[in-house]
């Protein structure tokens, strides 16, 4: 049985923070109006842009006071600038002002520009917009097409610079730049039904496409995808903050749901004849051949021709078939086949292509192919035609981004766990299959980007107590200069000395070790039984514990420590990344148990050290870790365990979330029943005992994870008769922010925790 804090308790606790406070000397103390509501920890970022051809220069668009866009290059080796781009002569001929340069795109004779201006929004990105062509050599803009005919989406040359191609209102047109004739490629899109080369919600945020259409190399065809949505539901959200309330709708499949129909077609772009492929996923094939998830063109193959290439997937995501599509007899051949006894994932880098599950190299005779088969993410060698070569990276770790092959030199750039599950290191692999050679030295984490012709990196490096610094070094590993020391932010953050998190392992449910992180006070008793707070997400593949810069969430992990002698720790349960196929997919199929399992028997670990009061103990997240919360909370021994939860946006039922991620793990309803019902917290609400203390988020206007999941917590709640804390934000998404909503919202977090852990009374922290 918990106990509840006397007031004389209370007292004592409310007194220590401003104790602490009001120490004359000594470290400086975090406060929530320093983390949420000033810029006291903001870094400084790297300019970043797109690298030139050749070399270590940067093409980046740089805006001046006057508004003026002008794309610049840097070369990184001297800091010095020169202009390409002049934006103060892009006057708009079919409108007022400069145009604002927001993405840009460079025909392949180096002749003409694409120019792309006054996005909006329309699900993740401002993927909508207007498009201009400059002439590089005279200087002259013309629009792509009328602005009064609607927004243009993701125009692209083709091969030769005559014509651009482009999606409006869910069609494929085509302009002749030489005339300015603007042509239909497709005409039967429309909200509802059809989509031309474009994405419904759902392929976009769980396969990570956008662009849905590719010229070909030789400029007469333009691949495409066409989705069918007509089968599929709506979803409404309601934002009551005006007088009457305002419905946004949008098709969204939930698991077991119909999904859009979809397949590839090619269109021959001078005849506008259209041919598709019969892929068996158009009204057909049922689960088997579900999704057509990657698309793009071959190099030229043995007929001298290109074909496209499309990567197809059954409903439960397990089975992929690699087809080619031959664009002028429409027929299409399986190249290669994989099957797992989890799911494949498909590797997009959320509309490039260049380096994901399939990457076609420069030699025109073979690609490289992702996979985890052998049971760690590694890389295969291919030819073509689908004949197996080899396998170019081995070992009991994963590749975790592919960064391409430098044909010269016969090596393959990959970002690797080799040295750690808590560190990410660039490594150089010989194709021939020769030793990995780590590229990168100092512990922590990389995030690396390589130039086109593999000289350069930009190293975007961090640890758990550095934030990130970013550098350039040669492949070869030479260091030639830092770009961003962020000196000024470490030298503040020394003012706080704030003592590193402390990286330990602790048992899970069935014994396996598992990744943790525990941060402490400066002034930690070990003597002393302290309050855990635990943080999780615990997602299929994701990572908490990490040796990297945590950032604002990580910081306030700190302010409880130092503030209320709160500990915090983070555990990776089973299910998460970054140590294997066997480790990441053993929670296949039953979502969520596992996980919760192994959070339990983590809290349960630390309440038996003597720094821990086993009585004292709660665990919060937000999406994934709201619902791993709710789990933990109520399931097996939760209830016992944990005496408080806060829960941000969580899915409390499976059968309320979108078909593609979910059945990936847990195949349909309809298949899995089961699963869905021990895995979803709704099932265990009447478990929530009167002497714990629960807080659901959420935002009114989550389109990610609806806020209808929270509302069936809350139905079972009531129905159970079982009391907790509810607070929701109107017109908010699944990142809840905006205006003062991410000060209120911790501020409501810390009163929380400092009542319901710390034993503080709320006026503490006003």
């Amino acid at each position: 049985m918990r106990h509840r804090f006397s007031p004389l308790l209370v007292l004592v606790l409310l007194l220590a923070p401003l104790a602490q406070a009001q120490t004359a000397d000594g470290p400086k103390r975090l406060t929530l109006e320093t983390l949420f509501a000033s810029p006291e920890f903001y870094g400084d970022g790297f300019q970043g842009g797109r690298w030139a051809e050749s070399g270590a220069k940067l093409l980046y668009v740089d805006t001046d006071d006057a508004g003026a866009s002008s794309l610049v290059e840097l070369d990184l080796t001297t800091n010095q600038e020169r202009t390409i781009i002049d934006g103060s002569d892009l006057e708009k001929p079919d409108g007022d002002g400069l145009i604002e340069i927001e993405d840009y795109a460079s025909s392949a004779d180096g002749t003409k520009t694409l120019l792309y201006t006054d996005s909006e929004q329309v699900w993740r990105l401002n993927t909508k917009g207007y498009y201009y062509v400059l002439d590089n050599e005279t200087g002259r803009v013309t629009p792509v097409a009328s602005r009064a005919a609607g927004f243009q989406m993701f125009a692209k040359f083709d091969p030769a610079a005559e014509h651009v191609a482009f999606v409006r209102d869910r069609n494929l047109f085509v302009v002749d730049l030489a005339t300015g004739q603007e042509r239909a490629l497709t005409t039967n899109g429309a909200d509802g039904g059809v989509i031309n080369g474009t994405f419904d919600w759902v392929y976009e945020e769980e396969f990570g496409l956008r662009d849905g259409f590719r010229w070909s190399p030789d400029g007469r065809y333009i691949a495409f995808f066409q989705l069918d949505e007509t089968g599929t539901r709506d979803f409404s959200m309601v934002d009551y903050r005006t007088l009457y309330p305002e419905t946004t709708t949008f098709r969204y499949p939930k698991a077991g749901e119909a999904n859009s129909e979809v397949r590839v077609g090619v269109i021959e772009v001078a005849t506008g004849d259209t041919t598709f492929f019969d892929t068996d996923t158009w009204f057909e094939g049922g689960d088997e051949t579900e999704y057509i998830a990657s698309m793009g063109w071959t190099p030229a193959l043995e007929d001298g021709a290109s074909d496209v290439w499309m990567l197809r997937l059954n409903r439960d995501q397990n089975h992929a078939d690699l087809l080619y599509g031959d664009p002028e007899a429409g027929t299409v051949t399986q190249i290669l086949e994989e099957e797992n006894d989890s799911y494949i994932e498909v590797e997009t880098g959320f509309s490039d292509l260049s380096t994901g599950t399939i990457t076609y190299l420069g030699d025109g005779d073979h690609f490289v192919w992702r996979s985890d088969r052998d049971g760690y993410g590694h890389l295969y060698l291919y030819e073509n035609d689908g004949d197996f070569v080899r396998q170019v990276t081995t070992g009991e770790w994963d590749v975790t981004d592919f960064h391409g092959v430098d044909e010269e030199a016969g090596v393959a750039y990959v970002t690797t766990t080799a040295e750690s599950p808590l560190e990410r290191h660039l490594y150089r692999v010989p194709l021939d299959g020769g030793a990995p050679e780590k590229v990168t030295t100092g512990a922590g984490w990389h995030g690396v980007d390589l130039s086109r012709d593999f000289d350069y990196f930009v190293d975007t490096y961090s640890t758990a107590t550095t934030p990130a610094t970013t550098t350039l070094y040669r492949t070869s590993g030479d260091e030639i200069r830092v770009l961003v020391d962020n000196a000024a932010l470490i030298e503040r953050l020394a003012g706080y000395d704030l003592p590193a998190p402390e990286f330990m392992t602790v048992p899970g449910a069935d014994g396996t070790p598992l990744n943790a992180y525990l941060v402490k006070p400066r002034d930690f008793d070990p003597n002393r039984a302290h309050p855990l707070l635990i943080h999780t997400y615990g997602g299929p593949g994701s990572q908490e514990v990490r040796n990297s810069w945590g950032g604002q969430e990580r910081l306030w992990h700190h302010y409880l420590a130092e503030t209320y002698g709160v500990l915090v720790a983070g555990v990776d349960n089973r299910g998460t990344g970054g140590r294997g196929k066997a480790f990441k997919t053993v929670t296949q199929n039953r979502l969520g148990i596992l996980e919760a399992e192994d959070q339990i028997a983590a809290a349960q670990w630390f309440g038996e050290q003597g720094y821990v009061d086993e009585d004292r103990m709660g665990i919060w997240g937000w999406s994934y870790g709201g619902y791993l919360t709710l789990l933990a909370m109520t399931y097996g021994d939760g209830p016992e365990t944990f005496a408080a939860g806060i829960a941000v946006a969580p899915v409390t039922s499976w059968r309320q979330y979108d078909t593609i991620y979910t059945e990936r793990y847990l195949s349909t309803p309809q298949k899995n029943a089961e699963g869905y019902d021990l895995g979803s917290p709704t099932t265990y609400a009447g478990n929530l005992t009167d002497e714990q203390d629960l807080l659901i988020v959420h935002g009114g206007a989550d389109d990610n994870v609806h806020v209808q999941n929270t509302m069936a917590m809350v139905d079972a709640l009531q129905a159970a008769n079982k009391q907790f804390d509810l607070m929701i934000y109107p017109g908010r998404n699944h990142g809840i922010y905006g205006g003062n909503t991410r000060r209120h919202l911790y501020t409501m977090l810390t009163e929380y925790v400092a009542e319901h852990l710390a034993g503080m009374e709320l006026m503490a922290i006003r």
